[in-house]
Order: structure tokens, then sequence, then C-alpha cells
């Protein structure tokens, strides 16, 4: 097989997108080149020798059309491609479906998200299947869904051997955003020290847009009005090969995110072997295998006075106890959600060998 990989980033550096370089990886083991189209390539070093990337840039609308179906043309006509996974971006399907359909190659999208919108329905419509993460995060009725786990990399995040910091810190990652809601994070923890707790916040994320950056702005204030004063880390955003780091020093990540779809960032503190706190429908299947204990890993969404609650118990939680649970929620990730196997998964679904 020859895939073409349709994605935004390409770079080992990316705070959102530094998982990826990871994912060629593995399909370049299983391929026979695999080829990247990507808006923006950074660091591409130690990828495999048969792989390679176009960029198409950023700039001009008209000029980025022109330039994706040129790319698209050279990869499925003359260089004889005969795959394409498009990764996230519903309109990038629909940008090669014609250069799919004219030159013979199958067509593929990769969509984790609970949003759902025209091109999305579109989208599906001129794939052959619609890869994703679990059954919450493809919310349109389709017999071309298949669900398939997602790509973690457990070397990545394997520091296991670390014990938490002391005082205990209380990690949340993910843009400052409304989805993401750091507001209720921040108050938890504010109602935590003001009941005598010694302990610490990691805010790791920034901001895209001007919204967010607004939004950014009303985090700060917040902060500030909070009393917690140097206990917070505002870390911004952190280049993937760094984020393993603050896992390994957390005594617990927050997934406070209305998404409803499984947060990657879950599934990063589990192979963290890290307990964690989520409101997100999407978990309590995900950690279904814990019986009475996954439990604890849930708060009402919003709601600060049951996260700090929840926040509370796992920090008290005895060492050999919280051990348990960190292995038992790797082992899950390792079983379900690990990248090697979702190359295989991916590659086998898309007809080639494994």
């Amino acid at each position: 097989m020859k895939l073409l990989f349709l994605t935004q980033v390409l770079d080992a550096d990316d705070a959102v997108l530094g998982f990826v370089p990871r994912w060629i990886e593995a399909f370049a083991r299983r391929c026979e080149r695999v080829r990247v189209v990507a808006l923006e390539v950074g660091n591409t070093a130690g990828l495999p020798a048969n792989v390679d990337w176009r960029e198409i840039g950023r700039k001009g609308t008209i000029r980025r059309w022109f330039r994706y179906r040129a790319v698209l043309n050279e990869a499925l006509g003359r260089d004889g491609f005969d795959a394409v996974l498009a990764h996230m971006v519903p309109r990038y399907a629909l940008l090669a479906e014609g250069p799919a359909r004219r030159h013979g190659a199958r067509l593929y999208l990769w969509y984790t998200h609970a949003a759902v919108d025209a091109r999305l329905v579109r989208a599906s419509n001129v794939v052959a299947k619609v890869f994703t993460a679990s059954p919450e995060s493809l919310r349109i009725d389709t017999p071309k869904r298949v669900v398939t786990g997602h790509g973690i990399d457990l070397h990545h995040f394997g520091r296991r051997e670390e014990d938490p910091a002391d005082p205990p810190r209380v990690l949340a990652v993910g843009r400052l955003t409304p989805a993401k809601d750091p507001l209720t994070v921040i108050e938890a923890v504010r109602r935590l020290a003001a009941e005598g707790r010694d302990l610490r916040l990691d805010l790791v994320g920034g901001g895209l847009t001007v919204l967010d950056q607004a939004y950014g702005e009303r985090v700060r204030q917040a902060l500030a009005r909070s009393g917690l004063g140097d206990k917070v880390a505002l870390a911004g955003e952190v280049p993937y090969r760094d984020i393993a780091g603050w896992y390994s020093r957390a005594s617990v990540v927050v997934n406070a995110s209305f998404t409803g779809s499984i947060d990657k960032v879950v599934l990063e503190a589990m192979a963290s072997a890290r307990p964690f706190v989520s409101c997100n429908e999407a978990v309590p299947p995900l950690v279904g295998d814990l019986g009475d204990r996954a439990r604890a890993l849930a708060f009402d969404k919003g709601d600060a006075a049951d996260l700090a609650r929840k926040l509370a118990t796992l920090i008290d939680m005895p060492r050999a106890q919280r051990a348990t649970l960190g292995r038992d929620l790797r082992a899950i990730v390792a079983r379900d959600h690990e990248v090697e196997r979702l190359a295989d998964r991916l590659i086998a679904e898309m007809g080639g060998a494994t």
C-alpha cells in the first residue's frame, strides 16, 4: 500500500498534533510508502526513509486550493498512491474525493469529535469508511463507521517509575477555551486550598483564536481572584516531546472537557499511570473494567464542589492503591488504544497487509 495522509500539521514539536509523526512511523512499517500532506511542516527528524511530505502553507485561500489540488494529483496520478486517509478535517476528504475517484484510490476519514456539521455528513458519504476512537466520537448514523480505539505511544508516556510531586499537583491539559472549562478546575482547587490543603495547579495549554485569547484573559482574572498565587503554573503551550514530564509529576489529571468524545488527555494520563477525574460522558465506558473504582474518576460537569471532593479522594489514596489503579489504567490503554495496535487495525481496514 502507498498511503497518502492528509493532516493539519506534521511537527514532532507541535503542542497539539505532535503525536502525528509517531503515527506516520507506525504506518510506514506497514506500507510501501507514506506521504504526508500538511498545511504546516516542522520537525520531521527520525521519520523513516519511505516517508516524504508536501507542505501546503497557510496563506491565501485560493493559493492553498490550487496547491492542494496539484499535490493530490501528483500523488494519486504520477506517483501511484492508492489509499488516502484524511485526519480529523472532513474538508480534506472532500478535496480529495475527485482526484481519488479519477485515479482509483480508496478514500478514508479519521474523525474523533462530538461535533457534527454538514461537511462531516458530506465527507462520510464520499469516503469508504470513517474511523473513530469510540462510538461517542462520531455522532452520525452511518454503516461506514469503524471504531478502532485511539493511538497512544506508551513508550512516550512510560515514565512510570517517578512518584508524583510533593506537595500534590493537579494537572489540566488543553486549550484555554470554554469547552475545556478551566474555570471549574480553578474553583475546585481554590476550595481545596481553602480547606488548608497544600497543593499546586498546572494549567498546560494556550489559545489559537482571538476568542481563545479573550477567554484566556478571563482565566487569568479568575486566577487572580482565587488567591492561589504562586501555587498555579500557567504554562501555555508545551511541545508534545515535553508533555510526558508534566503527567509524570502530576498527582491527579483533570479533564473538564465538554466535547463528549474521548479526550486524548485522559488516555495520556492513563498511559502515564496517573489517576484522572473527568466529566466527559465518553469516559465511563472507557474504564468499565475498573468496576466500582470508576466512580471515583467521574465528576458532574461544571460542578466545582463535586470535582473538589473527587480530587481530594484521589490525592488521599494510599500509595499502594494508587499504584494498582495506575497499572490498571495503563493496561487499558495498552489493550485498546496503543499506537501500533491502531496502525495494524487501520492498515487492515484500508486493505493493506499487516
